[in-house]
């Protein structure tokens, strides 16, 4: 009877064992969905986040000394020019006369460069024969202009050059009298200047 006894001890040993060893085996099966354990068996434990300290504001540039100014300071000169002066007067076009526009006999050659050779006269319109450096001869009347222009400075501030040509004013016999104004001085009377009758010339007043 002991031996069937001990039989029996023997068996349930074993089923304790295998029972046992079954047991340890289960602690390793994880069932369903999830994270693995970490190594160790411990719960893993979140790690904090990283302390940020707030950053003081940088602090600002020495501005240095004040600056002082004296009445000096503001004195506009070619160093120290007033940066809310207008110099838009400066670039203004000022206004230029048109020079005037008419017919102007021998308008290339001087006065004193001409030649009077005939004058037709006994007429209502008197004409005269003037003669150019070219031996050219040019038939003139009363009011007409002729020469060489000349060209003169009026005064002021806005000064601006004007054409001048002598004009026939008067037909005499023996001359021809010219005229021209004088701009600078508007009450005086006209300049006068007498072309006579080319002394060696054949023609004579006709």
């Amino acid at each position: 009877m002991r031996l069937v006894g001990d039989h029996v001890s023997l068996r349930t040993l074993r089923v304790l064992v295998c029972a046992l060893a079954l047991a340890g085996c289960e602690e390793d099966i994880q069932v369903g969905r999830g994270v693995p354990p970490a190594a160790g068996g411990g719960a893993t434990t979140p790690t904090p986040p990283p302390d940020v300290t707030p950053t003081a504001p940088a602090a600002a540039p020495d501005a240095g000394v004040g600056l002082s100014y004296r009445d000096d300071d503001f004195v506009e000169a070619e160093t120290n020019r007033d940066p809310f002066r207008s110099f838009a007067e400066i670039f203004v076009t000022r206004p230029t006369r048109e020079p005037v526009q008419r017919e102007v006999v021998m308008p290339r050659t001087a006065i004193d460069d001409m030649r009077l050779i005939a004058i037709v006269s006994g007429m209502a319109n008197p004409s005269a024969m003037l003669v150019d450096t070219d031996g050219t001869g040019h038939t003139v009347h009363r009011g007409d202009y002729l020469g060489r222009p000349e060209v003169v400075q009026t005064g002021g501030e806005d000064a601006v050059p004007i054409t001048l040509n002598w004009r026939v004013d008067r037909i005499r016999p023996g001359e021809v009298v010219l005229t021209r104004e004088d701009p600078t001085a508007p009450n005086r009377p006209p300049l006068t200047r007498v072309l006579p009758l080319h002394s060696e010339s054949a023609e004579a007043t006709l």
